[in-house]
């Protein structure tokens, strides 16, 4: 049986939380599955592309993409306060905690430009 494929219009946005060296953090299966939960949507265990994909998708046709930009703000904030603790408890560590920090805090900033729409559209 062929894998179902979903057209996007988040590919950039998928694409990025996807891949670590890009977006500072990994997001787990059940970290996207978590999130879709607290919006009402019912995202059962697939694949980490197909979740992403249907997380921003779903939220953005039930109108809740304001809520997932949150509620993945949120998610990466957590993350970098834990890079920090992190950074404090293994100094050998810091600087690449540092990097994946900085990382985190660019992909908030896509996601904050994902919130305010493409004004070009």
């Amino acid at each position: 049986m062929k894998a179902q494929s979903i057209k996007s219009k988040f590919t950039l946005l998928e694409n990025h939380f996807l891949n670590t060296f890009f977006s500072g953090i990994y997001l787990t299966p059940g970290d996207i599955i978590h999130i879709g939960n607290q919006l009402g949507l019912s995202l059962e265990m697939h694949t980490r592309e197909m979740l992403m994909k249907r997380l921003l998708n779903e939220s953005d046709a039930h109108h809740k993409l304001p809520q997932a930009i949150t509620l993945l703000r949120q998610l990466i904030d957590t993350r970098i306060a834990r890079y920090h603790q992190l950074s404090s408890h293994y100094p050998g560590a810091q600087h690449p905690l540092a990097t994946l920090a900085q990382k985190a805090n660019a992909t908030k900033s896509l996601l904050a430009q994902q919130h305010q729409g493409n004004p070009y559209e």
